[in-house]
């Protein structure tokens, strides 16, 4: 290549030669993946590249692509690092004569060095002592690393962009995944196909991770009768890095390097080898590379193997054995659980589940069954399985749903491992999940915030003064906003329709004319896109076809309803529901007013949030664990429009926010649901959202709507979004932790042995100990005797309740008297006197307590006696 002497460039020639360098930079580092301007710049240098002469205007309009997809293989995760592998030279040209682009690359360029500066300490709230190792399954930071499936990933990516917002120390850990989950084509007659394209590692913001003697990492992690071996790539996102496995090796049998070749493999053994190694490998790769993790983040069940390589470091040292390894590496774990239906829990049988961990117990000196034990679960019909899900809340200590009614869902779920208790007092706590605002905002809504609340009001959201300049955006700019972020919407929906039906066989021209017929960028358009799983009920709205005729064929308040989802691969009834709507689509009443969009993704889903007024979400209640997807609405001027399911009963409930429909109850009919559900659903579309909608000033401008959407951004961005719940991590969960795992690792185990020691005689004790006499002393008082069996009385705590009142009544005091420290009435016996609410009969409980132990219902077992 000829180099050419810098002193015969121009001045607008060295700034494009600087630009392109800022530009390589940039694109090697996912940081601009969760900026809004970041993003938007990437799409107009993909408009320059591939339209022509640069026209902003026509570029936000969507009349030209701005998807970074292009040639005859079909769509392509969109890259900065290909398109700049691609087209530097042609930047080069283009650039000198592009002031402003240079001027905004070198702007974002300057941020996203300011947000990853090495050694900027944390702020002291999130000094925890050291890092966060987040394990996760999938991490959707965007689309361009395709290694994730849906909204478990998608969360994961937004926790890890807040978490370097903040300043957080966490490294996530994952596999590398060659060909992603799977992308979806879909005809225009709703047929649809499944590929697994493999991923261009030179696309990829990937750096291979070596030891100290400069040699790739490789990690090895054992399976049946074999070894497979592990190179760790690095993807940084801002300033925090994604610790990725790969096991595409030459060194590895044919079957192990597909380990790492498609996310969720249906194969079990597969699905086994997956998990191994993600938890187990994870924890070698974080040892490798030298992070000494502070608090370890289970994000799901997928993971829980972690704990056992853990418990193999600890027992390899000698030091401690098993039962007290198994305490010390539960005391600083955090579990969060997203699944709120048994059957989305993973789960092995246990002869694969002996298999595969035998390699890994044995060298501990751990018996397989003692470790298959912690994960051991019973079907209905009395089956013996071994679950992740119970494996990873019996091998951690703090643990969480992802809404408060999710919270709910899961003490209920799995009461059965603390049966001496009710639902309500099971130690499983809530975090409602969150979004991260910056990736999910459209960036022009962003600028007028900047104009009025200042540049990085997003990371503000907390704060009156940022509320205070947002509401200065005039409703008309807001509604001129909004129409441009529908219009880009529309533009986009008829480019895909047309590129699935030219590689369908039809001609373009035709392709096109039937594209231009899709939706009205006017008209009042609702969002629909999540996984087609029944549950989610994405036929509801179409359940009463005549009354969907009249609702899409209203000339004078006309409506439009885009579908986005995928079924899995071995979803049949999920298939069967994305063919019901297709057929829908297909239907001449429907046409260009129903569509239903292929291979839903993150680029997909940010148009959709950004352009639809109304985003409808109607799970079969309380199946929903959360719903990220309709938090993002609300900061791009929309509305929800959902079930009191997931997050919405805790927005739904700050006031006008939007709009909710079905009764908050648990149906035992699936098929009454479905049926009042669906006629809520079209009295609130009737009579309060179109007619709102299409409320309008004499400028036509929907002022109350604008000014319900403005109010639902105020109430619901900061409550839902990824800062607030990271933040929230780090208070209730991660500190905590971190002190617990301190607490019983000081003095080499000491407080640990101590508590195992306790379980010990508790379980020796437990079954002997029974209630000797209970008496009411007086019309306000009771007591009770109890034979402890050699506990005393600071091994237990009690309470007594009035019989009738709530479980919960017992924390809230209500119908509650404490009990009295009993004294000893004679060897082994204990008296418990307390004071009485009325002549009521009550229910008096002890249950074992230790200091040591972060929940004092630990261990799951009470013993009761009614007074």
């Amino acid at each position: 290549m000829k180099r050419t002497n810098p002193r015969s460039l121009s001045p607008a020639q060295r700034s494009a030669v600087k630009t392109l360098a800022a530009m390589r930079e940039l694109a090697g580092n996912l940081w601009w993946a969760g900026d809004a301007q970041a993003i938007g710049f990437w799409e107009d240098v993909h408009a320059l590249l591939r339209c022509g002469p640069f026209d902003r205007e026509r570029v936000e309009e969507g009349k030209v692509p701005r998807i970074w997809r292009d040639g005859p293989a079909g769509p392509e995760p969109s890259s900065p690092l290909r398109l700049l592998r691609r087209d530097s030279a042609k930047l080069l040209r283009l650039l000198p004569d592009r002031p402003e682009l240079r001027e905004t690359a070198l702007e974002i360029h300057q941020r996203f060095r300011a947000a990853v500066q090495a050694r900027r300490p944390p702020p002291p709230k999130f000094r925890i002592g050291g890092p966060v190792a987040y394990f996760s399954m999938e991490f959707g930071v965007h689309e361009s690393l395709p290694i994730y499936a849906g909204g478990l990933g998608i969360l994961a990516g937004d926790h890890v962009k807040s978490a370097g917002d903040l300043r957080l120390p966490l490294a996530g850990v994952g596999l590398f995944y060659h060909q992603g989950y799977f992308r979806q084509e879909v005809d225009t007659r709703g047929r649809h196909r499944v590929k697994y394209p493999r991923a261009d590692l030179r696309d990829l913001p990937l750096r291979v991770a070596h030891d100290p003697r400069g040699r790739e990492l490789r990690i090895p992690v054992e399976l049946p009768g074999r070894s497979a071996w592990f190179r760790v790539f690095l993807a940084p996102v801002g300033a925090v890095n994604l610790i990725l496995l790969d096991a595409n090796l030459p060194e590895n049998l044919a079957r192990d390097r597909r380990i790492t070749d498609r996310l969720y493999i249906g194969d079990r053994e597969m699905r086994i080898a997956q998990e191994i190694a993600c938890g187990i490998g994870g924890v070698r790769a974080l040892r490798a590379l030298g992070i000494r993790p502070a608090v370890w983040h289970l994000n799901e069940g997928h993971v829980a193997f972690q704990a056992l390589e853990r418990i193999r470091e600890l027992t390899g040292r000698g030091a401690v054995d098993f039962a007290e390894a198994a305490e010390i590496v539960a005391g600083d774990t955090v579990f969060t659980t997203h699944t709120p239906v048994p059957e989305g829990n993973e789960a092995f049988t246990l002869d694969l589940a002996r298999r595969y961990l035998a390699p890994h117990c044995e060298p501990a000196g751990v018996p397989v069954d003692e470790f298959l034990r912690l994960g051991l679960d019973r079907a209905k019909d009395g089956r013996v399985f071994f679950s992740m899900t119970v494996l990873a809340l019996r091998l951690s200590r703090f643990r969480n749903g992802v809404s408060r009614l999710h919270g709910q869902v899961s003490r209920k779920m799995w009461n059965h491992l603390w049966p001496g208790f009710a639902p309500e007092e099971v130690p499983i706590d809530s975090i409602t999940n969150g979004v991260h605002v910056p990736t999910w905002v459209y960036r022009h809504f962003s600028d007028a915030f900047d104009g009025h609340a200042g540049r990085g009001w997003a990371h503000r959201l907390e704060r009156a003064s940022t509320w205070k300049g947002i509401r200065r955006v005039s409703m008309g700019t807001l509604f001129v906003l909004k129409n441009a972020a529908r219009r880009r919407l529309v533009n986009f929906v008829r480019e895909r329709w047309v590129r699935d039906a030219t590689r369908s066989g039809r001609p373009l021209e035709a392709a096109r004319r039937d594209g231009e017929k899709l939706l009205d960028p006017d008209a009042l358009t609702i969002g629909f896109a999540r996984r087609f799983a029944l549950y989610k009920r994405a036929a509801l709205l179409f359940r009463d076809l005549r009354a969907a005729r009249r609702l899409f064929n209203d000339p004078e308040r006309p409506v439009q309803i885009i579908f986005a989802g995928k079924p899995h691969p071995e979803d049949a009834r999920g298939a069967q529901l994305f063919n019901r709507i297709a057929a829908i689509a297909r239907r001449p009443e429907f046409s260009g007013k129903v569509v239903l969009l292929s291979n839903y993704d993150p680029g997909v889903a940010r148009r959709l949030v950004q352009g639809c007024d109304l985003w409808l979400n109607n799970p079969r209640r309380p199946q929903e664990a959360c719903g990220t997807s309709g938090q993002k609405v609300p900061i791009n001027c929309g509305l929800n429009l959902s079930i009191l399911d997931g997050w919405w009963p805790e927005g739904f409930e700050v006031g006008e926010t939007g709009w909710a429909i079905g009764k908050p109850i648990d149906y035992a009919d699936p098929e009454r649901q479905d049926r009042e559900d669906n006629k809520d659903l079209y009295g609130v579309l009737t009579k309060e959202v179109i007619p709102l909608f299409y409320d309008r000033d004499r400028r036509n401008v929907p002022t109350r709507w604008l000014e319900r959407a403005v109010g639902a951004m105020e109430a619901l961005a900061p409550r839902f979004s990824s800062a607030r719940m990271v933040a929230e991590y780090v208070r209730k969960l991660y500190r905590p932790a971190v002190e617990n795992g301190r607490r019983l690792r000081a003095g080499g185990g000491g407080a640990a042995r101590e508590l195992v020691a306790w379980r010990r005689r508790v379980e020796r004790s437990w079954p002997l100990i029974h209630v000797r006499r209970s008496l009411r002393t007086s019309a306000r008082a009771g007591e009770v005797e109890i034979f402890a069996a050699g506990l005393g009385p600071q091994d237990l705590a009690a309470d007594a309740r009035v019989i009738g009142a709530r479980v919960a009544d017992v924390r809230m005091g209500a119908a509650v008297r404490s009990v009295a420290p009993p004294p000893a009435f004679g060897e082994g016996i204990l008296r418990f006197r307390f004071p009485l609410a009325g002549s009521s009969p009550a229910c008096f409980r002890v249950w074992p307590r230790s200091r040591l132990l972060p929940h004092s219902k630990e261990l799951g077992v009470a013993l009761e006696t009614t007074v």
